[in-house]
């Protein structure tokens, strides 16, 4: 029974917290109105301070646009120092409010008092005698709920009172799901809690079961992060990354809800400047393309392409013929690679070294040339040039006139038709095609690396250009590595500060290379399970996925033990899948029930059954959100089928295959061909187990086939 004091307490108080809140925003807005009235004019310190004030001002202004998420929804009480004396009490919300003296009005979360606000317990009250969860809907308080953790002292003297069961928790995941994902922030569990605030540095490994709020964590920890060391993502912003866009856009309000919009996400391919690139068709070329194998194969790519003349060259300069033999430009070659640095670069080295040879070669009588009207050259456009090689007297120092003379040739045409052969400027695009559109290329850069089969996955049939050719996301990765090598470090990349990969159980070795040259500081958090992987590399260990990532290999585990959002009866059935493949079966500790959440069914089209019983949920009116999961193959014909029922225009219904719902979750599933989702059936349980768990309370699964028994083994429920 809520207590009407209480709730008329908090009605007030909260009601006092906005409008403190509203004041805050118009002072912010009041203060850069003035600065712009102001003349443009000024001193330059004028100008820099006038701007650093709008900066600041739209800066606190975006960070307390909360939209229409509650500003409260916590209080702690903390047990007072000495009898008949008050204790401290704290309200907390999502962003701080200080009244006009300074006092705190409402706590961040993300503040270390806060922090018992998430992790007291009976056992471990740290100091707190009452937790009150406050449930508003913006400034209005419709409910109250305490906990009480520690007596004061005249109570009954007993250490540790009944800890009342919050409904706030299960209210959150019982709500129903919707296009974008919603913040834990008022729900926060103790074990979650550990992970946000983990200190910065190195490398944090999360694993997690499906429904132990791996994504939740892993917003709220880069909202705490960019809070706590604000002043170093000034400089460095903050990575989040995920595995899809359609990850992406589901977790994209979460973070401004948060009242943070400066951290970055992106995909992969995002990251490389190729958003929307798909995956390579086929698991090898996919499984090929993200090995470490790939930056031996670039780096050959790119030497095999610093060559000596396989003949000797002649060019036209001034009334003469200039040669460069191979003995010569193997030289230079062999000289210039075994200098540091990147390859374009380099070329100028190369043309320093041909053309002072070139123009000595000159100076000291060249071949004349017989047909010196036809002879189209930069000398005889440099008038004066000639004369000056002409009347050059024996004894003067003739340094000048060898640089000279290099520097006209440098210029010719001919020259650089010479020099793009021995050492060509090389864009990322225009290598990687080359080198996987000639196989002769191909098989050079893979002598001893590739097998004849590994070089038929990477061949490009066709005949199109680097301008035309489209990309996959695996070779979005391959061009970011050629990048390097190609024209060094780009000083005007981005370098992060902190990095959060989401879903990484399936990260390649080459995006975890990526991430290590965008993030120098090695400071990461990566979150997965590695029971979900069912990508090119679904049996690795933490250790093998964290190898490329961190020059020393080290990491810290945690790991999410407790499932908030699956029911017990998925969770029973998730539990038969992985049995499968994992040795031994480690079921999952779920906290609530959707009885009859589970149907399997046998049908002669299954799609066309799941569409019957989609259309009955549609018109149902039920709230939420579903999926359709289908294998590839039957994509089109889901869709078309979508289309033409009377839930086509159906929000909540995403139709999808099982390589784009990781991540994702749906308050329903309906898995058509369950063990076709992939060609692969190697790794046909790990799918299911995938698309199974991407529900909280609903899976229907359709098959042409009886089902095999152990999906169905009573002795699991």
């Amino acid at each position: 029974m809520v207590n009407q004091k209480d709730l008329d307490f908090e009605s007030a108080y909260v009601k006092m917290a906005y409008d403190r809140l509203e004041a805050i925003k118009e002072q912010a807005r009041v203060a850069m109105d003035q600065v712009l009235e102001v003349e443009k004019g000024g001193t330059h310190q004028a100008k820099v301070e006038r701007d650093v004030i709008v900066r600041s001002s739209l800066a606190r202004l975006d960070s307390l646009d909360i939209g229409d998420q509650a500003l409260v929804f916590g209080r702690i009480d903390f047990i007072p120092p000495a009898p008949l004396s008050e204790g401290e009490s704290f309200h907390i919300g999502r962003v701080s409010v200080n009244s006009e003296s300074m006092e705190p009005l409402v706590v961040d979360w993300r503040a270390p008092i806060a922090e018992a606000f998430y992790r007291a317990t009976g056992k471990d009250p740290m100091g707190v005698h009452l937790r009150r969860h406050i449930f508003c809907s913006r400034d209005v308080v419709e409910n109250v709920e305490d906990e009480i953790l520690m007596r004061s002292l005249e109570d009954d003297g007993s250490d540790n009172a009944e800890v009342l069961s919050p409904s706030a928790l299960f209210a959150a995941i019982s709500r129903p799901r919707s296009q974008f994902m919603n913040d834990i922030v008022s729900t926060i569990q103790a074990e979650q809690d550990e992970v946000v605030r983990h200190p910065l540095s190195g490398v944090l490994v999360v694993q997690g079961a499906p429904g132990t709020g791996k994504t939740a964590v892993a917003l709220h920890r880069a909202a705490y992060l960019m809070y706590t060391y604000r002043w170093r993502f000034e400089r460095q912003p903050l990575l989040v990354l995920g595995p899809s866009t359609e990850f992406v856009k589901y977790i994209s309000r979460v973070l401004p809800s948060l009242g943070e919009s400066g951290v970055e996400l992106h995909t992969p391919e995002g990251l490389c400047g190729y958003s929307g690139a798909p995956s390579e068709k086929t698991l090898d070329a996919r499984r090929l393309k993200g090995d470490l194998k790939m930056v031996k194969l670039l780096q050959r790519a790119v030497k095999d392409r610093q060559r000596p003349l396989r003949k000797e060259a002649r060019i036209a300069f001034g009334r003469k013929y200039l040669t460069v033999t191979p003995e010569l430009s193997r030289e230079i070659v062999d000289l210039v690679k075994r200098r540091q640095g990147p390859h374009n670069p380099k070329r100028k080295i190369v043309e320093a070294k041909v053309s002072q040879y070139l123009a000595e070669q000159y100076l000291d009588g060249g071949e004349l040339a017989v047909d010196v009207e036809s002879v189209t050259n930069v000398i005889s456009i440099n008038s004066g040039l000639e004369d000056s090689v002409a009347q050059n007297l024996p004894g003067e120092d003739s340094a000048q006139l060898v640089k000279e003379v290099a520097a006209a040739l440098r210029k010719s045409q001919e020259f650089q038709i010479l020099v793009e052969r021995m050492w060509p400027r090389l864009t990322a695009e225009q290598t990687l095609h080359d080198l996987f559109s000639h196989r002769a290329l191909l098989k050079l850069a893979g002598r001893s690396l590739l097998s004849e089969t590994e070089i038929d996955v990477l061949a490009i049939r066709g005949d199109d250009s680097p301008l035309t050719h489209r990309w996959s996301r695996e070779d979005a990765v391959l061009l970011d590595e050629l990048k390097p090598l190609l024209d060094g470090q780009d000083d005007s990349q981005v370098s992060y500060g902190h990095v959060v990969v989401d879903e990484a159980q399936d990260l390649s070795p080459m995006t975890a290379r990526l991430l290590r040259r965008r993030c120098r500081s090695g400071s990461m958090t990566v979150l997965g399970d590695l029971a979900q992987s069912f990508g090119s590399w679904p049996k690795r260990s933490w250790d093998e996925v964290v190898s490329p990532l961190v020059a020393d290999k080290t990491y810290e585990l945690r790991e999410l033990s407790v499932n908030y959002r699956t029911s017990k009866e998925i969770s029973t059935l998730a539990d038969r899948i992985k049995n499968q493949y994992t040795s031994g079966l480690e079921k999952t500790k779920a906290i609530r029930s959707f009885p009859g959440g589970v149907e399997l069914f046998v049908h002669r089209d299954p799609l066309t059954q799941a569409g019957r019983d989609i259309e009955a949920i549609y018109l149902s009116g039920a709230q939420g959100r579903y999926a359709l999961l289908v294998p590839e193959s039957d994509l089109q014909r889901s869709h078309e089928m979508v289309r033409a029922g009377m839930y086509a225009l159906w929000s909540a219904l995403s139709v999808l295959d099982i390589e784009r719902v990781r991540g994702l979750e749906f308050d329903g599933v309906f898995i058509v061909r369950p063990f076709n989702l992939l060609d692969d059936s190697a790794r046909t349980e790990r799918a299911l187990y995938v698309a199974v768990t991407r529900a909280t309370n609903l899976v229907k699964i359709y098959d042409l086939e009886p089902l095999p028994d152990w999906l169905l083994d009573p002795k699991l429920t």
